[in-house]
């Protein structure tokens, strides 16, 4: 199943952002600049800040950045919180004031501290992001918590997307539960869409896919667009409710036009496979396009693979090779061993057995079977590696316990020899009458030699025959060679 959730990029604002949604209360009807400066000057905050916001959008007073500075600072100074943190902005962006970011920390900070719940946000997101500040993900965490303890549910949303990835400390699935349920209870579509996600892996709860799909739906209906694409996969699937490709479509199409690059993803695939809408390659290939824009790794794997089939875009392999190697870096494995097989090959690139090697090691470091079995063979031969049989066995024996029949008749033909591992000729047996009924026919050559010869089992050379004639028409050419000998 294709798994959709928000990253922590998602959650979180931008403290510059942040400042510049929260403006200063515009002044009434009856604001009068002379008498509302006297007050200002005489400790009262609210006319400071009436004053700031005055200056700042040019609403009852010329617009001028540096005087709506100058009463935010005296706001600040008298403790409203408000005026520290609009004064934080201004230093971020030096709109107003001269950059200054130190002192930006500082102001985001006081507001913190006066239970400023955005600032403790935007301080706490720069921290996170590492933007204009040292990286430090536990004091982060720390900012995020306390707003969150306020009452902020965005500030819980992105604290427990923290806590369930181990992002600033341990991970945490089961108390990164409460934290969603909390911005949910808040109304905050994004903690709904995050428990949701928690239903459905089971993560830090009992797996619900009916409640998973009810809270995707809760955190769609609030604009929450990684939930409606959640919610597309649940009616794609029938997980938790009715299945129906049409309005799977419907809900892939609301969230990749809201720019949600894996809904593109997800709309592109049902164009390419004719999935709840017309079949339409051209169509799949430029929604192919956005997602993989919009750096989701499994949107450009799709792409390339378009590009080098010439399905729905012009076949352009040098372009295929660019696209493979930006899914990879974007995490899909297929993409690095679709771009090893390319330099394995020579296919559209220089052959390169290095770099193919680098990129199934990669892909199959990160758990990739298939990149696996593409490994241990250069491994065996030192093709762009050098020779190393124990890891090649290694590899050999986690892939055919993984259900790879090649490799279970790569290292059965170790076993038999007693070469790199311990000789067991009944363990190679079972494994070659195996591997050979599962359609290897090097198995099958090698399992009728060991009749033909009486290695291990009694000699039996009808027996023998017909595994040479198995192994044949699989292609095995020693195989065909004993049978032209009789």
């Amino acid at each position: 199943m294709r798994v959709l959730t928000a990253s922590l990029s998602l959650v979180t604002l931008s403290a510059a952002s942040a400042w510049a949604q929260q403006p200063a209360a515009a002044p009434s009807a009856a604001f009068d600049l002379k008498v509302t400066e006297k007050s200002c000057d005489k400790g009262n905050g609210a006319d400071c800040m009436a004053l700031a916001g005055a200056y700042q959008r040019g609403e009852g007073a010329p617009r001028d950045a540096k005087k709506a500075s100058d009463f935010y600072k005296k706001a600040c100074e008298v403790g409203l919180a408000p005026g520290c943190f609009e004064l934080a902005g201004i230093y971020r962006t030096g709109q107003g004031e001269k950059k200054d970011v130190d002192r930006a920390v500082v102001l985001f900070q006081k507001a913190c501290d006066l239970k400023h719940a955005e600032a403790c946000i935007g301080l706490g997101t720069m921290y996170s992001d590492g933007k204009d500040v040292a990286r430090d993900l536990g004091r982060a965490a720390g900012l995020f918590t306390r707003a969150c303890d306020a009452g902020t549910g965005r500030a819980c949303v992105t604290l427990g997307v923290m806590t369930r990835d181990g992002v600033g400390g341990p991970a945490d699935a089961k108390r990164a539960v409460p934290l969603f349920q909390k911005a949910c209870d808040a109304d905050e579509a994004g903690g709904c869409g995050e428990l949701g996600v928690a239903y459905r892996e089971g993560r830090g709860v009992p797996r619900d896919a009916a409640r998973a799909a009810a809270l995707f739906a809760r955190g769609c209906n609030g604009g929450w667009m990684p939930a409606c694409a959640n919610l597309g996969l649940a009616h794609e699937s029938g997980a938790g409710v009715p299945r129906d490709a049409v309005k799977a479509a419907s809900l892939f199409t609301r969230a990749c036009e809201a720019h949600d690059p894996a809904a593109c993803h997800s709309v592109g695939l049902m164009h390419k496979n004719g999935t709840g809408m017309a079949k339409n390659a051209t169509r799949a290939a430029a929604l192919f396009k956005e997602s993989c824009t919009g750096r989701y790794g499994r949107g450009c794997y799709e792409l390339a693979t378009a590009h080098y089939s010439g399905r729905g875009t012009p076949r352009d392999v040098g372009q295929a090779a660019l696209l493979y190697r930006d899914a990879c870096n974007l995490g899909d494995l297929r993409g690095c061993i679709s771009l090893g097989d390319m330099y394995a090959t020579g296919s559209g690139v220089s052959a390169d057995a290095v770099a193919a090697f680098k990129l199934f090691k990669e892909a199959c470091d990160g758990g990739d079977l298939n990149a696996c079995v593409r490994l241990a063979p250069m491994y065996e031969k030192a093709e762009g590696t050098s020779f190393d049989m124990p890891q090649a066995m290694t590899i050999y024996k986690k892939a055919c316990d993984s259900g790879d029949q090649t490799s279970c008749y790569r290292y059965a033909r170790q076993q038999r020899r007693g070469q790199y591992v311990t000789r067991d000729v009944a363990g190679a047996l079972q494994a070659f009458e195996k591997t050979c009924n599962g359609g290897v026919g090097d198995a099958c050559y090698e399992l009728g030699v060991l009749y033909e010869t009486a290695e291990g089992v009694p000699r039996d050379l009808a027996r023998a025959a017909v595994l040479f004639q198995k192994g044949c028409t699989a292609g095995q050419q020693q195989a065909c060679a004993r049978m032209k000998s009789r």
